[in-house]
């Protein structure tokens, strides 16, 4: 390769060129290794051997997998910890030799590139797995990383799975239109139908059970809150989320499926599930009653919300703000939805046709005090609806 703007001073031994964003270097690799029969000793689990792979050399330690040792003529899983990161692709060949006397001891093929843990020794399924890459079909390498993983960036899935990308992308629309992985966002119909734009996209892919396992995590966090907080509309989104400990666009894809399915339901700043609906108790029922009976009966001076919580307690009242039937203009102002929305529209036409209103003019409007004038005007601002200039309010 002709590469100009390079020095050779940049380059050594081992480097390859490749397109960016594919090819990672290892330091962990897992091979099937051939033991040659005239070996001048059996292999060591942990003996250092020199690693040889295209151009790359490099000293390694080889962890056998599956065996204590292995005597020469036979073959075996290792797990090859190598001194520096060399860039390896699935399929790749290599060679050992021992370092003293120099002597080629085997050779095998790299099985998974970038197995990111140091694997247990004598597990059986950590074998089979080694197993089903070796021999797998395209389609089963990604369903079997996705299993293992979890959901993905469809792009990191691709990378990750040591295929040639055309190889990698025809499997991933393969298995999808398999229904056997499912993009978590809807896929647009130009990107599902070209398997390349699909494979090189951010959206999170995951296995049919892997979806049904993370769907059970967010419906059991959500079920979950609903039995300590009965009397709350739902869980906050952001609760839910630092429970799971998920990344921001994996969760937020993850919550529209779920939406979608009609296994969650979304509020504003909440999550529920489907079945759940604050209930009051038949003393609870009255309690509130009585109390809705005193906001109707002086609407603009209002129980505080410490009076509140004293009449009904403090859940039923935050019950009562997030349902909707009480708003909470300032920590200790409260009024009726109904008296909400008529103080709004007042101050909208007394705005709009002396174009301005202030504290004093709102106090008097209503009848009430300007402890509550101030909290209803100050609420406004903060909603978007006016605008403080001076001592007035104009509309935004």
């Amino acid at each position: 390769i002709n590469l100009t703007g390079v020095s050779k001073d940049e380059l050594k031994r081992g480097d390859v060129i490749t397109v960016p964003g594919w090819l990672e270097p290892t330091q962990l690799v897992d091979v099937r290794l051939d033991y040659l029969g005239d070996a001048p000793r059996a292999l060591r689990h942990n003996q250092e051997v020199e690693f040889y792979s295209g151009a790359a050399e490099v000293m390694a330690r080889a962890r056998l997998l599956g065996a204590r040792s292995l005597a020469p003529g036979q073959s075996g899983w290792v797990q090859l910890r190598l001194a520096e990161r060399v860039p390896l692709v699935k399929g790749d060949r290599f060679i050992v030799r021992q370092p003293s006397p120099s002597v080629t001891v085997g050779g095998g093929v790299v099985v998974d590139p970038l197995p990111r843990r140091r694997h247990r020794r004598f597990r059986p399924e950590v074998t089979q797995r080694l197993e089903m890459l070796a021999h797998g079909t395209p389609a089963d390498l990604l369903l079997e990383t996705l299993d293992r993983r979890g959901p993905l960036p469809a792009r990191s899935l691709i990378a990750d799975a040591g295929l040639p990308f055309e190889t990698a992308a025809a499997a991933l629309h393969q298995l999808l239109g398999e229904e056997q992985v499912r993009m978590l966002a809807p896929v647009p119909a130009q990107a599902g139908e070209d398997p390349k734009s699909l494979a090189s996209s951010s959206q999170y892919v995951v296995s049919s059970a892997g979806w049904s396992a993370l769907l059970s995590r967010l419906t059991g966090e959500v079920a979950e809150f609903h039995r300590a907080e009965p009397l709350r509309q739902g869980m906050p989104r952001e609760a839910l989320k630092s429970r799971l400990k998920l990344e921001t666009r994996l969760f937020n894809e993850a919550m529209a499926r779920a939406a979608a399915e009609g296994a969650l339901v979304e509020g504003e700043n909440f999550v529920r599930l489907p079945e759940h609906s604050v209930q009051f108790s038949p003393e609870q029922q009255e309690a509130i009653d009585c109390l809705l009976r005193d906001f109707q009966r002086t609407p603009y001076t209002t129980p505080s919300y410490k009076d509140s919580v004293a009449a009904v307690g403090e859940d039923v009242v935050m019950a009562l703000i997030e349902t909707g039937q009480l708003v909470r203009l300032s920590p200790d102002v409260l009024l009726l939805q109904e008296t909400y929305e008529e103080s709004v529209a007042w101050i909208r036409n007394y705005i709009s046709e002396h174009g301005s209103v202030n504290v004093a003019q709102v106090r008097d409007g209503f009848d009430t005090s300007r402890r509550y004038a101030l909290a209803l005007l100050e609420y406004l601002d903060d909603q978007r609806i006016t605008k403080r200039v001076g001592d007035e309010r104009v509309l935004r």
